[in-house]
């Protein structure tokens, strides 16, 4: 979504609450017709006060007529403020401004685009803490585990960016729900108004790559350093080599120094990703990140053969 773009929405936001505030002033000037005389005298308390009468009287009179106002709706069944407009945001009254800055709520609706936009996070669409299924574990313990690792998501995602870990380390089999609760940590976060990128650990080494050998600009390697979380999916599953592997160590160690969070998911236990990247990268998640273990059956292969 594009700056433009965004102001439009806003500005057909804008338009539509106050003609709807309109509608319902129109609403209440019949059932009510002094409301139609107060308003009338409130909007010509301006001009009276341009033509030199005393300020303090207007300011009086003008007190006791929204009083009034206010007492005839309340004693009508509506509320004082029925016919405001009802904007969105009330930072900007969905103008998209704060003076000459861009609103914040502007800069939620592009952060939250550029998420849902991504080629990864189109695929994900749908997959919430709601519809994340227990059932599909087996009960006692491995439920119970599950169920605390449910609970433990939603609440990282509810109190981000608060958490005390440098991110989530998820590892388990394939098929256990690791990319469904990464892809609801990210909606969320991103409701939030803050930047996610969410790529596979493939796509992040096509970029370093792209950027290695001036296919691609700085900048494309500069977002895994800056966004308010990064999400590396099926970290292992990837074609490595040293160089990527030490950019991507880079990466992850400036983000923690920063205090930015990032989420990896991965098929490796902490064995394997020991074995697999060494020591360097091992011991920064291990260290730094808080490590859930995903246990069950593939949740896939028991859907197919229901």
């Amino acid at each position: 979504m594009k700056l433009n773009e965004a102001l439009r929405i806003k500005t057909e936001k804008r338009i539509a609450a106050m003609e709807q505030a309109e509608s319902r002033r129109a609403e209440l000037h019949i059932r009510l017709p002094r409301t139609q005389q107060i308003d009338a005298l409130l909007q010509d308390i301006p001009m009276r006060l341009i033509t030199g009468e005393d300020a303090e009287m207007l300011k009086r009179e003008s007190e006791e007529l929204v009083s009034e106002r206010s007492r005839l709706l309340t004693a009508a069944g509506y509320d004082p403020d029925y016919d405001e407009p009802k904007f969105e945001c009330t930072l900007c009254n969905d103008g998209g401004y704060c003076g000459l800055k861009l609103c914040r709520c502007i800069k939620e609706m592009l952060t939250q685009n550029t998420y849902r936009e991504s080629p990864l996070a189109k695929g994900l669409v749908g997959k919430t803490f709601e519809n994340f299924s227990l059932d599909f574990y087996a009960e006692g313990n491995e439920r119970a585990h599950m169920e605390k690792l449910l609970e433990g998501c939603k609440r990282y995602a509810a109190s981000f960016p608060d958490d005390n870990s440098s991110g989530l380390f998820f590892h388990g089999g394939t098929g256990l729900g690791k990319t469904h609760l990464t892809a609801a940590i990210a909606t969320k976060v991103a409701d939030k108004g803050m930047s996610v990128i969410y790529e596979s650990a493939q796509q992040i080494y096509d970029t370093l790559d792209a950027v290695r050998f001036n296919r691609a600009d700085m900048s494309e390697r500069k977002k895994y350093e800056t966004c308010s979380l990064l999400i590396i999916d099926d970290l292992g599953a990837e074609y490595m080599n040293q160089y990527n592997v030490s950019v991507l160590t880079g990466i992850i160690d400036l983000r923690i120094v920063n205090g930015k969070k990032t989420n990896i998911s991965s098929n490796l236990n902490p064995a394997g990703l020991r074995k697999t990247y060494g020591e360097r990268l091992y011991s920064r998640i291990i260290g730094e990140f808080r490590v859930l273990q995903f246990l069950g059956k593939d949740i896939r292969m028991q859907k197919n053969k229901g």
